[in-house]
């Protein structure tokens, strides 16, 4: 039978602690600066999947309200239009009815509602007639509707401000967004 010694010493020399320590710390740095990574990308995409968000929202708002625009009213970041009113106070629907120029007008009186645009802070807000403010974009830098084609086109350019900074990115890679509409008015005169 063949006898194992044990060693008396049977703890690991400094050397061996400090190549594993150093390992250990290594791998530790490593993990650390993965997560910081992956923690900013995900900072980094919802604040474009935010941004993305309130910009599909707003060119669907303005697209239809400028579609059934009977009158445009715009100032720099400020905007007022005004729609048929399709339905009743009670929200039934309201029979439309043509005059001999071929205008179309609901309601007995041809009625209409009256949207406002403007930005307040860096918040835009859509406002029908004396309703609560309702905000459908945020982060905005600058609202500027633009009127081409004799008052018929109007091009909306809206500005966001940048949500996300490198420490190391140029001033091009981190500037602001802006996103770029253009609508046909169908039913206005005009823009005033």
């Amino acid at each position: 039978m063949i006898k194992m010694k044990r060693s008396k010493n049977g703890g690991s020399t400094l050397t061996e602690t400090m190549i594993s320590a150093s390992i250990f710390s290594a791998i530790s740095i490593g993990l650390l600066m993965g997560f910081v990574s992956l923690e900013r990308n995900f900072a980094a995409t919802t604040d474009f999947a935010t941004n993305h968000a309130d910009q599909a929202r707003i060119s669907d708002y303005l697209a239809r309200d400028l579609r059934s625009a009977l009158t445009v009213t715009s100032v720099p970041n400020d905007t007022t239009i005004t729609v048929p009113s399709y339905y009743d106070t009670s929200g039934n629907p309201q029979t439309p009815t043509v005059d001999g120029s071929g205008d179309v007008s609901y309601g007995v009186s041809g009625s209409s509602i009256t949207i406002r645009y403007y930005l307040l802070g860096s918040t835009i807000y859509r406002r029908q007639d004396s309703q609560t403010p309702i905000a459908i974009a945020q982060n905005v830098k600058d609202f500027i509707f633009n009127v081409t084609d004799l008052g018929k086109v109007v091009n909306t350019q809206l500005t966001f401000n940048p949500t996300f900074a490198s420490g190391g990115a140029s001033n091009a890679a981190i500037a602001a967004t802006t996103f770029y509409d253009t609508t046909l008015l169908r039913n206005s005169g005009g823009v005033y």
